[in-house]
């Protein structure tokens, strides 16, 4: 069933590490989490410049500025060569984990998830949820999801069968025991007290009049860098329902989503070193928001060189965050712009003649060897000599053509 509404937590405003970010960038969480085409696995398509035409303030750059900053705090994980992006907590935020028919609908559709960044992130985050209510399925999924299974397995579908035992893991205090039934009004059924025990049942429709004065353990926060009060659930291995070893620690300083290696966290590291080296002491956020840029370019392929000499640009001009790929961009122009007059005009005369070249080879079917050149796959980033080359190979094998049907 499609979603029609999104659960928000009011602990959202209280979070640490929420508070930080910038408007756009809350905005752009609540955008995504309220998006009716996410996955009860927490993932949607990579669509920016879709997202940009509902938030005509922002435009292109301001969402894009926004989204690096979410990745950059870690609340979403973006895999920009497969154009998926997962909002990492949702399973466990949304609480979807807490109804069984839903939660096998989470984990049938997380299996075909492309991307082997978000597969990991989200076997980090169903191994976060209380197996003590769910039972092992979610810990077994996560070891198919970085096994790369494409759906969802039997393994996943027989530990469906085995219930949660109901026994939380966290060190709470149990509660207290109802009092005995004193009469036929006061006595409890059979369902009543199955009710009771049920780690499946819905919560009252409305909050206790009676609160604890103490809040329960729990996850702050909607994503990012949660900071829980409780134990993790215990991990089962393949087996249904046997513990399994415990992992070793993740490296300080790396998600659990990230294997060290990864080409996710190396670009983190370095994003974080080159603004650390060429940016000047800033307010947090900004340098979070720079950050977020630093690894979209990364990302790009774009040479640490030119972000650096970008970022160096940038410090030294009253321009807002979203500008830095435009200061990249005319670092990497620079050997062009500075070019003699006559050379930049030779190189624009010779991309129109070239691209009128093209346009009348497909208007006319041309099927020549300087036709088939022109409307062929082209080289990316070209120069004006590799233009020059590729017409005057193909004017090359023209000639030999009609030398051969000469000697015929």
């Amino acid at each position: 069933m499609a979603r029609d509404h999104a659960r928000l937590s009011l602990h959202i405003w209280t979070d640490t590490d929420f508070q930080p970010l910038s408007t756009p960038a809350k905005l752009l969480y609540l955008f995504l989490v309220s998006q009716p085409k996410l996955s009860y696995a927490g993932v949607l398509d990579l669509a920016v410049k879709r997202w940009a035409r509902a938030h005509p303030d922002l435009g292109f750059d301001g969402v894009r500025a926004a989204l690096g900053e979410l990745d950059a705090a870690e609340f979403v994980v973006i895999d920009h060569d497969h154009e998926e992006l997962l909002v990492r907590s949702f399973v466990r935020n949304d609480e979807l984990w807490k109804q069984p028919n839903v939660l096998r609908a989470a984990l049938r559709v997380a299996f075909d998830i492309e991307s082997t960044m978000l597969r990991r992130a989200l076997a980090a985050e169903l191994r976060r949820l209380p197996v003590e209510v769910t039972g092992p399925a979610p810990t077994v999924a996560a070891d198919e999801l970085e096994a790369g299974a494409r759906e969802l397995p039997p393994s996943v579908k027989a530990a469906f069968t085995v219930r949660g035992s109901a026994r939380a893991v966290v060190d709470h205090p149990a509660p207290p025991t109802p009092p005995l039934a004193t009469g036929p009004a006061d006595a409890l059924t059979s369902e009543t007290v199955e009710a009771e025990r049920s780690p499946w049942s819905e919560p009252p429709p409305t909050p206790s009049g009676n609160p604890s004065p103490i809040p329960s353990a729990m996850d702050l926060g909607e994503g990012s860098r949660e900071r829980g009060t409780s134990r993790g659930p215990v991990p089962v291995d393949r087996k249904v329902g046997v513990p399994a070893p415990a992992s070793p620690p993740a490296r300080e300083g790396t998600h659990a989503c990230e294997a060290p290696g990864s080409r996710r966290a190396v670009r983190r590291v370095e994003a974080d070193r080159l603004v650390a080296v060429h940016v000047p002491a800033l307010p947090g956020r900004v340098l979070a928001r720079l950050r977020g840029e630093v690894i979209g370019l990364l990302a790009e392929q774009v040479p640490a060189a030119a972000v650096a000499a970008g970022l160096r640009e940038w410090s030294g001009k009253r321009l807002p965050v979203t500008w830095l790929p435009e200061l990249v961009g005319e670092h990497q122009r620079a050997a062009l712009t500075t070019a003699p007059a006559a050379e930049r005009r030779r190189a624009v005369v010779a991309a129109e003649g070239f691209e009128r070249l093209r346009a009348d080879a497909v208007a006319d079917d041309d099927r020549s060897p300087v036709g088939l050149a022109v409307r062929g796959e082209l080289p990316t980033h070209a120069t004006p000599a590799d233009l020059d080359a590729l017409l005057v190979a193909a004017l090359d094998q023209a000639a030999q053509g009609e030398l051969v049907g000469v000697g015929a």
